[in-house]
Formats: structure tokens, sequence, C-alpha cells
């Protein structure tokens, strides 16, 4: 199991790599494009405001206790995924981009809901159970 410190480290090596294999720039705008929220995990549940969502309709939550960001994607006001950002294939990271995720390891590429749309991933992203109340979304861990 990999360290926060080591994965960030690899996803930041494996950004500057794709660079420099010359991959466009649409695929990873948003290696540092998409807003972070630095959550606190409490009881295996997360809560984000909504206020996150000023910039973007997708924003990466990030917390130091869980190993793997979630990346929430505001669907509609009423509907939100959250994604763990964990590919399916590996147990790699995946990096998010505004048309989906990319797992810069292997290849796989996956949908803003969680499918695969590019292989070898065998199975959709996890995703956790969202709850919309007040000016929150809480992310279930549990689910």
């Amino acid at each position: 199991m990999k360290t926060r410190r080591e994965f960030l480290k690899d996803t930041c090596t494996t950004c500057l790599g794709t660079v420099a294999l010359g991959f466009t720039f649409s695929q990873l705008s948003s290696c540092s494009s998409l807003p972070v929220f630095k959550a606190n995990l409490e009881q295996k549940t997360v809560t984000v405001p909504l206020t996150s969502f000023a910039e973007s309709n997708l924003v990466i939550v990030r917390d130091m206790q869980v190993q793997f960001d979630i990346l929430l994607v505001k669907k509609s006001a009423e509907e939100y995924n959250a994604l763990h950002m964990k590919c399916s294939h590996r147990d790699n990271p995946v990096s998010a981009t505004k048309s989906g995720l990319y797992c810069p390891e292997h290849g796989s590429t996956f949908d803003l809901d969680g499918n695969v749309t590019k292989e070898p991933a065998p199975l959709p992203l996890k995703k956790f159970k969202t709850t919309l109340s007040d000016q929150n979304i809480t992310i279930d861990l549990n689910s």
C-alpha cells in the first residue's frame, strides 16, 4: 500500500511524463485546473459545501486519511456522483479531466459516471453514495 506522499509523487511524475510523451493539453488540462477541496473525514463520511462548485461542475475531494482522491461530479442541482479515483485494472490512481478520468499507467479511460470507455480496466470506478442536505453534499465512504 502506497503512502500519500508516494501517491502524490507518482501522480506528479506521471503528469510530467505524459507531457513529455506529447499528449494533448486537453487530456491533461485537469491535472492542475480542477478545484480541490481538502476534506476532513469523520466517521467514514466527508462533507463538501456546495460552494466548492463555484468554478466547475467537478471537484477533487482530498483527505490525508484516504489513499485515493474522490472526484465529485455535479450532474444537476440534485444529483452528484462521487467516484473513487482508483483504477479497477491495477489499483493505480487516475487523473480527472473535464470530460472523464484517465489511468496513465495502462491507458484505461472512464466517463464522468465511472463507466469504462477504454480498457484494460475490467470494471467501472467505485461510486460512493452521496446525500444532499442544506448547503452540503455528504459522501458515505462505507457505501
